[in-house]
């Protein structure tokens, strides 16, 4: 055999081994999206800081508590970017009472103000990882709130789905 032929003999293993790798990724992927149960939190937020930022941004931030399916009473943070056509986006952080268990969560959605100092909230939150039993947790679902930035209060709801937790 030639080296010319033994050239071509590796490449075509060496795409097969990455179509087989990709099949299998693929293969993993509706497996785990598959194992989701259903997750509801709701909670309580009190103003820690309010920040105008350039642009006509407003950043305000939370320390929030609350329980949830599967994590049961957490406390944690958030921040959240308002822009000044009604949009947020949102960071948050809920860690449980055990101390090892934690879920992160971007929400992003538009807000409405209903007087001076209220504002009501609607979007969308995506799970994007935790730690001990959440560990490279996933999920999706709604959200909802209302904010009383006068009183530094606020409340809200999260419906939808999270990957199984881990048992160990």
């Amino acid at each position: 055999m030639t080296s010319d032929s033994c050239g071509w003999v590796d490449r075509v293993m060496r795409h097969l081994a990455v179509v087989v790798l990709l099949t299998l990724v693929g293969l993993a992927a509706p497996a785990a999206a598959a194992d989701q149960v259903p997750f509801t939190a709701t909670g309580t937020g009190d103003v820690t800081g309010v920040t105008h930022l350039p642009g006509g941004l407003t950043q305000v931030d939370f320390s929030t508590s609350g329980t949830a399916t599967h994590l049961g009473n957490y406390t944690g943070t958030a921040t959240r970017i308002l822009d000044h056509q009604g949009n947020f986006a949102t960071i948050s952080v809920f860690i449980g009472a055990n101390g090892t268990d934690s879920v992160f969560m971007t929400v992003s959605g538009h807000f409405e103000d209903t007087s001076k100092c209220v504002t009501t909230s609607t979007g969308t939150y995506t799970v994007t990882g935790g730690t001990g039993a959440f560990a490279n947790a996933t999920g999706s679902g709604t959200f909802t709130a209302q904010a009383d930035l006068c009183a530094g209060t606020g409340f809200g709801t999260y419906t939808g789905t999270i990957s199984r937790p881990s048992s160990g």
